[in-house]
């Protein structure tokens, strides 16, 4: 009788650490698949973010929004890379101090809007193609 309940006892033990390993492991893998996802710890005040497809290389990133709004892109720190492509959402300052029509930023169109990115607060994949 004591070894039967000896036996039961080690069974459960075992199922129970099964279940909790499983458990373990479908929050690790939720945790990787969430990591696309990069968060910064905060958003400065002052920070503005703004959404839309990144597309570009490192000497002129552009960010579209959805209505069709586009931002020319300063990376900062280096995070743009390897977002090309993907739709994104950007933290940092608004750039007002530069004018497009200035002769500094001859040959980008009048009205686009520059953007200093501080840093990416999320990636959520491929941009839509239209």
């Amino acid at each position: 009788m004591l070894r039967e309940l000896v036996m039961r006892l080690a069974v459960f033990l075992v199922t129970l650490l099964l279940v909790l390993s499983f458990v373990a492991l479908g929050q690790g893998v939720q945790s990787s698949s969430s990591s696309a996802t990069v968060q910064p710890a905060s958003i400065s005040s002052g920070e503005t973010v703004i959404s839309g497809c990144l597309s570009g290389n490192p000497d002129s990133y552009r960010l579209t929004e959805a209505n069709g709004t586009f931002h020319l892109l300063m990376d900062v720190n280096g995070v743009l890379g390897s977002h090309v492509g993907d739709q994104v959402q950007l933290s940092g300052y608004r750039d007002s101090n530069r004018d497009a029509s200035a002769s500094s930023d001859e040959g980008t169109p009048h009205g686009m809007r520059f953007f200093s990115v501080e840093s990416v607060v999320s990636d959520s994949g491929r941009c839509n193609k239209r």
